[in-house]
């Protein structure tokens, strides 16, 4: 390994270990990991998170460091790993050519990613709720808190007990629904610069042709029945496995949109704002899942298709 390499992967754990500690940019915590996994190898990778792990050891303790690396560091150093896998493509063997490699494909790395984000999910309701459940102890923790329960009351008008746990409720489900997106938007932001500076291992993503195995949206029916028939903590769980299934189509609905805008104007301003309201409401997501959801059925990247001209009409090709 050589010094240039060995100081880019001190720098990469340096920086996730800042930007998990400054709290607000915590979301890209895994960015600078995913970077040198993609650019490098995951070996790379698995040096810049134990790196990572040792610093926020020993800076903010050890209990902090193993939710870092659970919650982060593991899912993006799998996701990477699989990524970078490929085998050589079937070719004539009397070509010349040098032969060309199949990688995992995205389909599978969003599955593996909504896998693992998964078991994690039913393992920290499983653990961390005690015999009150998850968000009856995130509740209680709310209400416990002069500071924000005051803030609460003042701006919500959240005061009584059931008020507070349809609030934990939802931070719980927001919470984990997110935790899928941020594995793949740091590995797909890392790719992405990747490909932009020539330095990628693995070949830029073709999301025009993206779509997602008809059963996941079975799985997501059950699960959002479930949510809504079982009662107290195991229906919260049920609905917060469906809202990280629908994370899945949230992708697939921007790979749509992307798709059926390729050719118009103006596109950019429109990408723009989209993901800016995106950020700032976060309930425009919904629009965008239903429309990932519901493509198997409409096929909306017709779209982006212009209808058959006349066989005799200028400019065509025979």
């Amino acid at each position: 390994m050589t010094q240039a390499l060995l100081l880019r992967i001190i720098l990469a754990a340096t920086s996730s270990f800042v930007l998990f500690a400054a709290i607000f940019t915590l979301p890209f915590a895994a960015l600078p990991m995913a970077y040198i996994g993609l650019a490098y190898g995951a070996a790379q990778a698995a040096m810049v998170a134990v790196a990572t792990v040792i610093i926020s050891g020993v800076i903010l303790g050890p209990s902090l460091a193993i939710v870092f690396f659970f919650l982060f560091l593991l899912p993006t150093f799998v996701l990477v790993r699989q990524a970078l896998l490929s085998r050589a493509q079937d070719s004539d063997p009397k070509a010349e050519a040098a032969p060309t490699f199949v990688f995992y494909p995205l389909q599978n790395l969003i599955l593996l990613t909504l896998a693992m984000t998964g078991l994690g999910t039913l393992l920290g309701f499983l653990s961390l709720g005690g015999d009150v459940g998850l968000p009856q102890a995130m509740a209680d923790a709310l209400m416990a808190s002069p500071g924000i329960s005051s803030a609460l009351v003042s701006v919500y008008q959240i005061s009584s007990p059931e008020d507070y746990l349809r609030l934990a409720n939802f931070m719980v489900i927001a919470s984990f629904a997110s935790w899928p997106l941020l594995v793949l938007g740091n590995a797909q932001a890392a790719q992405g610069l990747l490909v932009k500076l020539g330095k990628n291992l693995r070949p830029a993503h073709d999301y025009l042709s993206l779509t997602l195995p008809p059963w996941l949206a079975l799985v997501f029916g059950a699960l959002f029945v479930l949510g809504l028939a079982l009662p107290g903590w195991v229906g919260t769980l049920a609905a917060a496995l469906a809202a990280l299934v629908m994370s899945a189509y949230f992708l697939l609905g921007l790979a749509i949109i992307h798709a059926i805008s390729r050719n118009w104007n103006g596109r950019g301003i429109v990408l723009t704002t989209l993901y800016f309201l995106i950020f700032v409401m976060a309930w425009v997501s919904i629009p965008v899942s239903l429309m990932g959801l519901l493509d198997a059925r409409f096929d909306f990247r017709k779209l982006r298709q212009r209808p058959d001209k006349p066989s005799n009409s200028t400019g065509d090709k025979e």
